[in-house]
């Protein structure tokens, strides 16, 4: 049910002032919608839509007599357009500057022009006491101008106006900031999807960004323009080292939301570079991660997401900072949504552990645990695979193994990808550990070729874990 939906994303404090909402005359006079509003709400805040039956809700507000479905459904219908209208109240409650721009414009279009000057005032002063210098302000600003060039008009004055001019300026402040926020989404999402985005006269608002001085001293602007440099020239680090530069000094002009994907695109262009080699940008990972932590802007609807969790915890392990990575572990397992905690918490200590090489300890904890995701379920078994193989546990490494091979081509919620890529894991690690074993007992000539062979084997690019099996083939 779409209402129930709705009803659950809302707080505590919310669900209170939505009641009074529904209550209020001015928006809502039938009653029924009332009393539905009121037996819904008492069901908060699970809403187990098990337990709400739309039978015995129609027979609490029309009483006896037959069930008509319909009927309630348009009175459904009907809370539902009201929790629409309460959400969007609710989100110009907090923007301040729309509430007095849609005044100006209701006092313009009134011709209550003697009350805009005094308006206009405190929209300037909640206009400059924003924290953020975003394309938001910019539009905000432009919209204050707007209505006060408006205003000038309407005076029958004659003569230059300076808010003609700052509208202007507001405006190509706000259209260049968006067009270059957009172009970075475009080739970020090109990059990902091959989706062919193209974003139209991009050179041509470059010129005149920087043309302009009063376009170019912009922050934000320097920043969107060097995370574009970044997203198209990746071959020269400097844009990166630049982008986070000026990350560091204007990060204060960007909300949380904005300042997230800023950081990505910068995340991004680190993985790429470890992709292609350059291992140093681990700490580069790290250092950015620490920043969001500390920043507490990693957050969505205040969990940490798996990933992100997976992703510190690597990148920790990778540049063996591991005080600060379990730290980091036990710290944030809080901060994890309540159905994904015991399986990410779990993984990533075993991780951990296994890094430290403290096998025993890593096969213990996941001896302890049946996870539920696939995911978790195959990279927990490799862990295991790979400290047997490390312990030299024979016998329970080719026991493991052929039991991992047949989940792996039952399983259907792993793809077809993962399904080869660990499938050729586990036929070299097979084989790394039969060779191991018989190295003592064949020439070297023979030891060398079927080195060679599984040196050859290794450079396909669909293997899962490959470093580990290329540190593995060295130490044979």
């Amino acid at each position: 049910m779409i209402l129930v939906n709705l009803l659950k994303k809302l707080s505590t404090r919310e669900r209170t002032k939505f009641q009074e909402f529904v209550e209020s005359p001015f928006f809502n006079k039938n009653l029924k919608i009332q009393q539905l509003c009121k037996i819904l709400l008492a069901f908060a805040p699970d809403f187990d839509t098990k337990q709400i039956d739309k039978e015995n809700i129609y027979h609490s507000i029309y009483g006896d007599g037959p069930y008509e479905e319909l009927r309630l459904n348009n009175l459904i219908s009907d809370l539902v357009q009201l929790l629409y209208d309460y959400l969007s109240y609710l989100q110009l409650e907090h923007t301040e500057t729309q509430k007095k721009a849609l005044l100006l414009e209701a006092l313009q279009t009134r011709g209550l022009y003697e009350q805009i000057p005094r308006q206009a005032k405190r929209y300037q002063k909640i206009l400059e006491k924003q924290p953020h210098r975003n394309q938001t302000y910019f539009w905000d600003a432009f919209l204050l101008h707007e209505e006060l060039d408006q205003l000038s008009l309407s005076s029958g004055k004659r003569g230059y106006d300076i808010n003609l001019q700052s509208k202007n300026d507001m405006l190509d402040t706000f259209y260049t900031c968006s067009k270059l926020s957009i172009a970075c989404d475009m080739i970020s999402r090109n990059t990902v999807v091959n989706a062919g985005y193209q974003c139209y006269f991009l050179e041509e608002i470059i010129a005149e960004y920087k043309a302009r001085p009063e376009l170019s001293a912009q922050p934000t602007l320097q920043v969107y323009y060097k995370t574009l440099e970044m997203l198209r020239q990746q071959e020269q680090t400097a844009h990166y080292y630049q982008l986070k530069d000026l990350l560091n000094q204007y990060w204060s002009l960007f909300p949380a939301r904005e300042l997230r994907i800023l950081y990505h695109y910068a995340l991004n262009y680190g993985v790429k570079k470890i992709n292609s080699g350059r291992r140093e940008f681990y700490r580069e990972i790290l250092e950015l991660y620490k920043i969001l932590l500390d920043k507490r802007i990693l957050f969505k609807e205040g969990y940490l997401t798996q990933w992100t969790y997976i992703n510190i915890v690597t990148a920790g392990i990778r540049l063996k900072e591991f005080n600060w990575t379990e730290e980091f572990i036990n710290q944030y397992r809080s901060s994890l949504h309540p159905n994904e905690e015991h399986n990410v918490y779990t993984y990533n200590l075993a991780a951990l552990y296994y890094a430290r090489e403290d096998y025993s300890s890593a096969l213990q904890l996941l001896h302890d645990v049946e996870f539920t995701d696939a995911f978790y379920h195959l990279s927990a078994k490799i862990i295991q695979l790979k400290s047997y193989y490390d312990l030299q546990e024979t016998e329970a490494f080719f026991s493991l193994a052929e039991a991992t091979r047949i989940y792996i081509t039952r399983n259907r919620q792993l793809s077809e990808y993962q399904k080869r890529s660990n499938a050729n894991f586990l036929k070299l690690a097979t084989r790394l550990l039969q060779l191991r074993l018989k190295s003592a007992l064949i020439t070297q000539p023979e030891k060398d070729q079927q080195t060679q062979r599984i040196r050859q084997q290794l450079e396909s690019k669909n293997i899962a874990n490959k470093g580990w099996l290329q540190e593995a083939l060295l130490a044979i």
